[in-house]
């Protein structure tokens, strides 16, 4: 209602002269009066607004801690399978909380690869291929709503344990994508360090044809390093490295350690030697066991 209409109200069964003074008063008044009420119905919207915020956020943070948490236990060299995969079950009901799609289903995916990998370190396979089937599905979601660097990593890294499961025809069919997904990761964001070691990896198992080559991947590494100004390697990563590594050169320890061996570009050796500790008893151990029980 404006001023105007608000006036004539006033007008009626009053002298012109004494209305004008009254109804100065009262207009005023219920102009106030109005302003308020809106005013606070305003501010109750926005708190509203930031307290669902605020709940998305809560809810965003609970998960990451606790996806944190199982990150840390599954990397250092005694790791809790268990403990760590039960944390990531827990996370999971809080990502599916969040209100951004988006950030939901990427958070999900990045939980589900994670405990994907946890499987498959524990040697169970089926559960592993689930969980990166998984992720996969959730990744994808994700970015049809929109291009960010991290989900094309996760996309990449994701197809990349998928091929490990798959037959020829999925490895034909998917297998050149990886490096296109790690790139463009990079293209959106220059200081994205996992794209960059995922990049390297590529490029060290690839075959020639598909252009791999152990220069190129000493090379990305030098470049995360020179763009990302960080000369250290993170757990995850550094677990990654070395297990696929292992995996592709299918145990051959002369190529395992010309593998580590690139790794010396980075700062954080004492780490890297725990790790690749830590892996080597792994597969040497499943070997002795496969020899007594043959």
């Amino acid at each position: 209602m404006n001023d105007c209409l608000l006036y004539r109200c006033f007008l009626k069964g009053e002298s012109l002269m004494r209305k004008v003074g009254k109804i100065n008063q009262n207009f005023y008044f219920i102009k106030k009066v109005m302003i308020i009420a809106v005013f606070s119905v305003v501010i109750t919207g926005i708190n509203c607004i930031d307290i669902y915020a605020q709940s998305d956020v809560t809810k965003s943070k609970k998960g990451e801690i606790l996806y944190s948490q199982a990150m840390e236990i599954f990397v250092t060299p005694t790791p809790d399978f268990d403990k760590s995969l039960k944390l990531l079950e827990e996370s999971i009901p809080l990502f599916m909380e969040i209100e951004d799609k988006q950030l939901s289903y990427y958070w999900i995916a990045k939980a589900a690869y994670l405990k994907g990998v946890v499987e498959k370190d524990r040697n169970y396979h089926e559960k592993a291929e689930e969980n990166f089937s998984f992720s996969k599905e959730l990744i994808l979601k994700s970015l049809e709503i929109g291009d960010f660097s991290d989900g094309y990593r996760l996309r990449a890294d994701v197809e990349g344990q998928l091929i490990f499961y798959g037959d020829i025809y999925y490895k034909t069919k998917f297998g050149p994508g990886i490096k296109n997904f790690i790139k463009k990761s990079i293209a959106l964001d220059s200081g994205n360090k996992r794209a960059y070691v995922s990049l390297a990896m590529y490029y060290r198992d690839a075959p020639m044809i598909a252009g791999g080559s152990f220069k190129k991947s000493e090379m990305t590494l030098e470049e995360m390093i020179d763009n990302t100004f960080s000369d250290q390697i993170d757990l995850f990563s550094l677990y990654l490295w070395i297990d696929t590594a292992w995996i592709n050169s299918k145990k051959n320890r002369e190529k395992v350690s010309d593998y580590i061996s690139i790794l010396n570009l980075f700062t954080n050796q004492r780490e890297i030697v725990l790790m690749a500790q830590r892996i080597e008893k792994k597969y040497t151990d499943r070997t002795i066991r496969i020899i007594k029980n043959h």
